[in-house]
Formats: C-alpha cells, sequence, structure tokens
C-alpha cells in the first residue's frame, strides 16, 4: 500500500531500475490521468490533431443563447384602457355592458402584461365559495334558455317533416298491400317447408338465447360507461359562451358575479391576442383558479390551436402538477403530442417558437427534430433551433454526435465536449449552406487585392445580399472606401452610397471616424453645389479627422464663395433700381409731352363768348385793330397737320371765325370798356365733334 501511495518520481524511478512491463503499465496509466490537466493550448493543439478533418476552432460560430421569458411592466395606457373596459362591462347599464362585449374581439397592445396585474388583483380579493355558485347560476340558466329554443325549432321542424311523410307514407301502403296479397299466395307454399327447418332452429335459437341474455347484462354496463362519458363531455363542451350568460344574468351589484366576469371577459381578450405570451397568461389562470375556468380555458385552446402549442409546451414543465396534465391533454387533443406533430405549422412565427419550447423544456426527444432546423434557409428558424440545441446543452450529446458522422461520413472526437461538436456542426452547415456566398467571397478579396475596387464591391454587394450578418464582412470595409474615392466629383451620391455601406459593415471599429468625417464631408460638399452651404457638417468632419484636408479647404473657401455672393447680390439690386428709376423717368417724360404748355394755349385761338340773349343791351361795335397790333396767326403742327380734316355727317361744318384781337390792344382802344377775361382753351381731342352754333 505504501508503494502506491508513494512519490510518483520515486515509482518512476523504480520502474526504470527494475523494467518491469507492471511498473510501465502504471507510468502510462498516470500520464494519461494527468492529460486532462494540461494547460488549455496543449489540449487545442490535440483537438486540431485528433480532429484533422475539422476547422479550427476560432473559426467556428458562436452558440446563441436562448433568452428567458421576459415579463416586462404594464404599460400605463394599456392598464388605463382595460380598466375602462371591465368597468363598463360590469355596469349597470346593459347597453354599456354589450358596446364592451363587443371590444374584448379586437386586440388591444400592451394587454398581456395588464391583464397580468388585474389577474393578481382578483385573485386576492375573488371569494372562492360564491364564484362557483354564480357562474354555475348563470350556466344553468343559459341552457335553459337555449334548450327552449332548440325545442321550439325542433317542434316546427317535426310538424313539416310529419306533413311530407304523411302523404308518403299514404301512396307507399297502397303498394304494399297489392304486394302483399301476391306474396301471400307464394308463403303458402313454402309454409310447409319452412316448418321442418323450424323445428331444428328451435334447439339452436335456446342456446342462442342464454348467450344474448349475457350480452344484454354487458350491454347494460356499456350503455352506463356512456352515459357517464356524455354527461362529461356535455360538461366539457358546454355549447354556448359563459361570459354570454354571465351577462344575460347579470348582477353587478354581486361582487363574486363581477370578479367573473371580469376574468371570463380578459380570458377572450387573451385570445384575441393569439401570442404564445398570452396563452402563458391563459395556462396561469388555471393554475390559480382551478376547476373554476377549467373547461372554458379548454375551448378557448382549442379556438387557438396551432398558436397555443408553444405554451402548452412550455406547461409540461409547470410547477403544479394539475397544470402538467391539462397541458398534455390539451396537446393529446389537439395532436400535438409528439414533435414531429408540434412542427406541422406554416407560421415562422408559432414554429420558432415551438422550437425555443422545446429547448426551454430540455426534451431530449426533440433534438433530432430541433436539428433539421439549425440549417434552414429562413434565419428566424435557424437561430431558434440553434438556441433551442444550446438550451438542451449536454443531455443530447449523442444527437449531436450522430448528426455530425451523418453531415461529415467521420466520426467526432471523443474528447469533444457537446458545444465543440455543436459549434463543429453548425460550422460545417454554414459551409455547406453558403459555398456560393464564400465562393463570391474569395473573389472579391482577390480583386481588392489586385486594385479593382469595382469589382471587389460588386461581389461583396452579392455576398450581403445572400447573407447580411456574414461573419467576414469586415475585410470587405477598405474596398467599399477605396470605391467611394476612385469615383469622380459628379458621383458623389453614389460615393455617399458606398461608404455609409462601409460604416454599417464596420459601426464600432477603428476606421469609423475616419468614415464618418468623409461622409461629412461629401455632405457637406454637395450642399455647397447645390447652393445651400452648411458650415456645420464640415466643422464636424474637421471634428472628426483633424487630418482631412478637403474639409479644411471647403470651408475655407466657404467664406469667399459666400462673400461673392453677397457683392453679386448688391450689383442685381442696383441694376434693378437704375432700371426701375428709367422706366419712371419715361413714364413722366411721356406724360408732360401730352399736357399743352400755357405760352401755347395764350397763343391758339380764344373760343367765342356766348351769345346775348335778345332783351340784352345790343352789342358794341367792336374797334379794329391796327395791323400791327394784330398777333401772329398759329402755326400748325406736325399732328394737325398730319391729321386730315374729320367730317361729322350729324353736324355741318361751321365757318372759320377770326380770331379777336388781343384783350391789351382792346383796352388801348376803348379804355372805358371794362377787360374781359381771357379764357383758356381746353385741349380739344380728335374725337370730340366740333362744336356747333347754340340751338335758338
Amino acid at each position: 500500500m505504501a508503494r502506491h501511495t508513494s512519490d510518483p518520481r520515486d515509482a518512476g524511478a523504480r520502474s526504470a531500475r527494475r523494467r518491469t512491463p507492471a511498473c510501465a503499465w502504471l507510468v502510462l496509466i498516470g500520464l494519461l490521468a494527468a492529460a486532462p490537466l494540461a494547460t488549455p493550448p496543449a489540449r487545442a493543439a490535440g483537438e486540431r490533431d485528433a480532429g484533422t478533418s475539422a476547422p479550427a476552432s476560432s473559426a467556428l460560430p458562436e452558440l446563441p443563447r436562448l433568452a428567458p421569458i421576459a415579463r416586462p411592466e404594464p404599460d400605463i395606457a394599456a392598464v388605463r384602457e382595460l380598466d375602462r373596459i371591465l368597468d363598463q362591462i360590469t355596469s349597470e347599464d346593459a347597453r354599456s355592458r354589450e358596446n364592451a362585449r363587443a371590444a374584448l374581439d379586437e386586440p388591444i397592445p400592451g394587454i398581456v402584461d395588464a391583464v397580468r396585474l388585474r389577474v393578481q388583483d382578483i385573485r386576492g380579493s375573488l371569494d372562492r365559495n360564491a364564484a362557483p355558485r354564480v357562474l354555475a347560476d348563470a350556466r344553468r340558466e343559459g341552457r335553459k334558455a337555449m334548450k327552449g329554443e332548440d325545442e321550439r325549432d325542433g317542434n316546427k321542424k317535426k310538424t313539416a317533416d310529419a306533413k311530407a311523410d304523411k302523404g308518403a307514407k299514404k301512396g307507399a301502403g297502397d303498394a304494399k298491400q297489392s304486394a302483399g296479397d301476391a306474396k301471400k299466395s307464394a308463403g303458402d307454399a313454402k309454409k310447409d317447408a319452412k316448418a321442418e327447418q323450424g323445428a331444428k332452429k328451435d334447439a339452436k335459437a335456446e342456446q342462442g338465447a342464454k348467450k344474448d341474455a349475457k350480452a344484454e347484462q354487458g350491454a347494460k354496463k356499456d350503455a352506463k360507461a356512456d352515459q357517464s362519458a356524455k354527461k362529461g363531455a356535455d360538461d366539457e363542451k358546454d355549447e354556448g359562451d359563459w361570459l354570454d350568460f354571465m351577462l344575460a344574468a347579470a348582477r353587478p351589484r354581486d361582487s363574486a358575479w363581477r370578479d367573473v366576469v371580469k376574468l371570463l371577459a380578459m380570458e377572450r381578450m387573451l385570445a384575441a391576442a393569439g401570442t404564445t405570451p398570452a396563452v402563458r397568461e391563459l395556462i396561469a389562470l388555471h393554475a390559480y383558479f382551478g376547476e373554476l375556468l377549467r373547461i372554458d380555458l379548454q375551448r378557448q385552446v382549442a379556438k387557438l390551436r396551432d398558436k397555443a402549442v408553444p405554451a402548452l409546451i412550455e406547461a409540461r414543465q409547470h410547477d403544479a402538477k394539475i397544470v402538467q396534465r391539462w397541458a398534455n391533454k390539451q396537446l393529446d387533443l389537439l395532436g400535438r403530442a409528439i414533435p414531429g406533430e408540434a412542427i406541422a405549422s406554416n407560421d415562422t412565427q408559432i414554429l420558432a417558437d415551438v422550437l425555443r419550447a422545446y429547448g426551454r423544456v430540455r426534451d431530449v426527444d426533440a433534438v433530432r427534430v430541433i436539428l433539421s432546423f439549425c440549417n434552414s434557409d429562413r434565419a428566424r428558424l435557424r437561430d431558434a433551433a440553434r438556441e433551442a440545441i444550446s438550451a438542451i446543452g449536454e443531455p443530447g450529446i449523442w444527437q449531436l454526435r450522430d448528426a455530425y458522422l451523418d453531415l461529415t461520413g467521420a466520426k467526432p472526437p471523443r474528447e469533444w465536449s457537446w458545444d465543440r461538436v455543436a459549434r463543429e456542426l453548425f460550422g460545417t452547415y454554414d459551409r455547406a449552406r453558403l459555398a456560393e456566398v464564400y465562393k463570391l467571397m474569395d473573389e472579391g478579396v482577390a480583386a481588392a487585392s489586385a486594385g479593382t475596387p469595382a469589382e471587389a464591391t460588386d461581389a461583396f454587394d452579392k455576398v450581403l445580399a445572400r447573407a447580411p450578418l456574414f461573419e467576414r464582412r469586415k475585410e470587405m470595409v477598405d474596398a467599399y472606401v477605396e470605391r467611394a474615392r476612385s469615383l469622380s466629383a459628379d458621383r458623389r451620391d453614389d460615393a455617399l452610397a458606398m461608404l455609409r455601406k462601409a460604416l454599417r459593415l464596420d459601426a464600432p471599429g477603428e476606421r469609423a471616424k475616419k468614415i464618418e468625417a468623409e461622409i461629412a464631408y461629401l455632405e457637406g460638399a454637395l450642399l455647397i453645389e447645390r447652393g445651400t452651404p452648411d458650415k456645420f457638417v464640415l466643422e464636424r468632419a474637421i471634428e472628426l479627422d483633424p487630418s482631412h484636408a478637403g474639409a479644411r479647404a471647403a470651408l475655407a473657401s466657404l467664406g469667399d464663395k459666400v462673400a461673392e455672393r453677397k457683392s453679386q447680390t448688391n450689383r442685381h439690386i442696383a441694376a434693378g433700381a437704375v432700371g426701375l428709376a428709367a422706366v419712371l423717368s419715361m413714364f413722366f417724360i411721356a406724360r408732360r409731352r401730352s399736357a399743352p404748355s400755357p405760352a401755347r394755349a395764350q397763343a391758339g385761338t380764344v373760343p367765342p363768348p356766348p351769345p346775348a340773349s335778345p332783351a340784352s343791351a345790343p352789342p358794341r361795335p367792336q374797334p379794329t385793330a391796327s395791323p400791327a397790333s394784330a398777333p401772329p396767326p398759329p402755326q400748325p403742327t406736325a399732328s394737325s397737320a398730319s391729321a386730315p380734316p374729320r367730317q361729322d355727317s350729324a353736324v355741318p361744318p361751321q365757318p372759320q371765325m377770326s380770331p379777336e384781337p388781343a384783350p391789351a390792344a382792346a383796352s388801348k382802344a376803348d379804355p372805358d370798356l371794362p377787360a374781359q377775361p381771357v379764357e383758356e382753351a381746353e385741349p380739344r381731342s380728335d374725337d370730340a365733334p366740333a362744336a356747333g352754333p347754340p340751338d335758338r
């Protein structure tokens, strides 16, 4: 015994001295036992040596983790809406109850969390003794009302059928009577032959009678069993809506009635939501209130069908045994008891929830079904399946090893743990599914190395179209940046698209600031070209990348362009003012030319004074003026000379009158006469008719 507990180095020395095969085996066993304690790099090297067909672990995808079930705090708006509906459906006004009942079938955002809060309140205030009695009374009254309606409908149908059958039977009876007379004659001939056979049958009939007695006893037992089964089925079927029964037998002042109505109303609202969290709350109602709502919950689950499967799978591991049995029964009734049946759904979201539900309950029997979705083309199903595998973990290692063997044709090394096998399996799936994507990626990398960024970005665009979250997408950043820089100034929009794509590919990377600076510079340059410069954008580019020469040059030239723009504006304003002054001057000059001058008005012909009445004094003789004092005759103007004389057919032409002497000459000839004022002649338009002699 002391030899086995001694220092291993002493044991190794003794084995070297003795050179016995038994001690060599002990040393080998000790080395094998110490092998798991080796350093991680050595183990990684051993794994690479053991699995030469598998890639290095550094290139393997990480296993996604299954998120726990989240129960966030309810939204205050959803809680208020729920309280409003519950107050209306339990009010004393029948119209308000009807309106609230119609609103239950419409889904309300955030209603699941609000219902969970109010269910907890009712759970503490519900009278567990009075509530079942109130519900039973309402169900009884509802059944009676439905039964009466069915009986009335049945009686009407029977009356109509009886009238129709009466006429048919009458015609059939006449036909049977004639056929019976014919058979009677033939029956007499056969009666004698049958009498002999009847004697033999009597003996057999006695033996059959004993068997029939036993069969009757068994039939009675079966009938009793059928009656009990039908009674239970009728209770579970319960034709009619419980909430309608409760509203028909309204008791708004009864607290138990109000609580039951609120619970049934919240059931309808959860069923209208139809999501997996909503079904979880429905199952929680069965755990909280037991048999009170069990039958109604079963009916709601039957309406939801596939939408209820994920939550029912999770309920198999519920804390309450009664809920576990009830969930298994509901899955069996829905035909979704086994994993192969549970995934029979065309809804991607429901199928993803089913896969995650199997992961939460760690169902090993479902591992093979889950693995069939780990290489799905739909990313949602693929992620859900891999999350479920990572949640099941170690119990599913043998199914993982078998799947790896089926896929690669080689057994995974025994040293690989379940997560290593899963990562290798998922990596192989990705490489097989994305073989073309990897080929395009290699082509793009080669084109970028050759200095042709246009071809590289074209290949990378195809890669991103197939796999937007490709693990090597960071290698594409430099190619997109170079492509943006190689574009000319008239294609700045395309350069911006390239830079923004590069920023999305490596948002938190070290090159992100320089890419953002280049984007800001190009945006500022585009604004300057469009005539709406923005100084802030260029300052942002310099802040992100102080060494950006283009942004500094654009910012420096921005002030000169603004000053030049202002000077041109002043010149335009001055030119407009000069033009306006010229137009006004021309207007005033034209107006002055159209008005006659005073000298021309005096030199013109003075119109004759109005004729005096016959009763007035006789006219005085006018003195003749000397020729020297007479004014010169007016010179005709160009307009008057050019204008032809206008003849008016209505008014005859008047003879020209000699111009009267000037007032100064008249005053000199006869100083006793008073001076007559000279009236200024008004301008006469060409269109005005000549003034004729006044009518006498």
